[in-house]
């Protein structure tokens, strides 16, 4: 009974986990990254920041950390309360605020991994995601997970599909009335 009570956890962290990987951090943090990478403002900082003292950026790092996950945790105990509304969009403000926190991450990790506590502590998430993503629960989610994607896309958006031709046609409709 305990393994099973377990096994069902873990089922629904892995599966809660899989959904924040593929919609937040690929769909929206990840191009964020990217975008703030590219932007000139933001590479004219690097210098400056990698010459602050590493106390500073610890403490910089580790206080903008804990903010943009408390601000998770709301999120989620508002989406838990029934507040869905609130807890989406307190969530999405986030997503730019732990994109920049990521960035600053990449450029100042070697920085941050001189602190042995620090180090020690990202060694072992690391090894925790790496456990997560080689479990069978998360191999056998993940795949479940892509054929129900590919079955909706195929579904709902192939060419032949009735869904997407109702909304094209929806949508050619509005635009002429819409037309003065």
């Amino acid at each position: 009974m305990y393994k099973k009570i377990l096994n069902i956890i873990l089922i629904i962290l892995v599966f809660i986990y899989i959904i924040f990987e593929e919609l937040v951090w690929e769909k929206f943090a990840k191009p964020l990254i990217n975008l703030i990478s590219k932007l000139q403002l933001f590479t004219n900082f690097i210098p400056k920041i990698l010459a602050l003292n590493s106390y500073l950026i610890l403490i910089f790092f580790v206080s903008t950390f804990i903010v943009v996950e408390l601000i998770g945790i709301y999120a989620g105990l508002l989406f838990v309360s029934g507040h869905m509304t609130s807890a989406i969009v307190i969530y999405v403000l986030k997503v730019p605020v732990a994109a920049f926190i990521f960035w600053f991450f990449s450029i100042v990790k070697h920085k941050l991994l001189e602190f042995k506590w620090f180090e020690v502590t990202y060694n072992f998430l690391m090894s925790l995601i790496s456990k997560i993503k080689n479990s069978s629960i998360y191999i056998a989610i993940k795949e479940k997970a892509n054929e129900l994607k590919k079955s909706i896309k195929e579904k709902f958006f192939s060419t032949r599909s009735k869904f997407k031709k109702k909304a094209i046609y929806i949508y050619k409709l509005l635009k002429q009335k819409i037309k003065f």
